[in-house]
């Protein structure tokens, strides 16, 4: 029997009602809420979230934020090491956002400013130094850095010092919990949609994203929601599911970009993790949901208990 537990996203006695995957969603969602008082209220100097895209990471973030009128700022485009330390010191009390900038955190240089920058008690000025051939400068920072990503922290000293650092959470909900969070948004209705037509709209999304076998994304049914307004307003004459059904269709059709060998472990392990947390007590299960080859889940289940037993040691 599966057992009940909703922070990891199983339950007992059959299948999760509605109020149960919504009820599990938020308690994930609240961890990230909690995680940002902890660095705005300064007991915390960094916090490193990780998840796919369109699972509410930024947008919780910068609600909470906004909600506890924290002194913040946010980044969000392609950023050089000497970039991030003009930025830190541009903004030496705030808490700053690193929303989803994986060239950082590929950079050795930007990786020792951001240990600079979190290497201290929180709420308390670190120095921050930058050295190079024609200047040397160094600024206190006492804010705090939120990094919002799509992967995992790289495996090497460098970046495991980082992690020490921050508080680290990996955000996954299933896309049951997507799914409940849905139609729970559909029943507050969207700008001029009223409830029933935003749970047309959530219903067709949840359709199509399963018919091409892709995760459900609250991006793309924000942008269902405006093909749906553009047509009840006259102003395509394309029916409004063609021009989401074709919207996902282009999504779903491009190939995937290359990425290095360590970040497709990376990724290997994170479904892994998410295999692990839905299926606790069934290894069967964790292999067939993982999508990946025997002898691949195994290597790579081997290497998250690694961590596991790293980071509780």
């Amino acid at each position: 029997m599966i057992t009940h537990s909703r922070n990891n996203g199983t339950f007992a006695l059959g299948q999760p009602t509605h109020q149960d995957l919504l009820e599990s969603f938020e308690q994930k969602v609240q961890i990230i809420r909690d995680r940002v008082v902890s660095v705005a209220d300064g007991y915390q100097s960094g916090f490193y979230i990780v998840g796919r895209p369109g699972t509410s990471k930024t947008f919780t973030v910068k609600k909470e934020l906004d909600r506890l009128e924290a002194p913040s700022t946010l980044q969000n485009a392609r950023m050089t090491p000497m970039g991030l330390f003009n930025f830190i010191a541009e903004h030496p009390e705030h808490v700053i956002v690193l929303d989803d900038i994986p060239s950082l955190f590929k950079n050795d240089q930007a990786m020792q400013i951001l240990m600079a920058a979190l290497d201290g008690k929180p709420g308390q000025p670190r120095k921050v130094t930058y050295k190079s051939k024609d200047q040397d400068i160094q600024v206190l920072f006492s804010g705090a850095i939120i990094a919002i990503s799509n992967l995992p922290l790289r495996r090497d000293p460098l970046a495991q010092a980082l992690g020490s650092r921050v508080v680290m959470l990996e955000h996954e909900p299933t896309d049951e919990e997507i799914a409940a969070f849905m139609q729970h948004l559909a029943a507050k209705g969207h700008a001029d949609l009223s409830s029933e037509e935003c749970l047309e709209v959530v219903q067709f999304v949840i359709a199509e994203t399963r018919s091409y076998d892709m995760r459900l994304d609250l991006r793309h049914l924000n942008k269902a929601w405006q093909d749906f307004r553009q047509d009840k307003h006259g102003r395509s004459k394309t029916p409004w599911r063609d021009l989401v059904r074709t919207s996902l269709q282009k999504i779903a059709s491009e190939p995937i970009l290359s990425v290095s060998k360590r970040d497709d472990i990376e990724l290997q392990r994170q479904k892994v993790r998410d295999a692990m947390r839905r299926f606790p007590d069934d290894r069967q299960a964790q292999l067939e949901i993982s999508g990946l080859k025997q002898s691949t889940f195994y290597n790579r289940r081997k290497e998250v208990l690694a961590d596991a037993e790293f980071a509780a040691a």
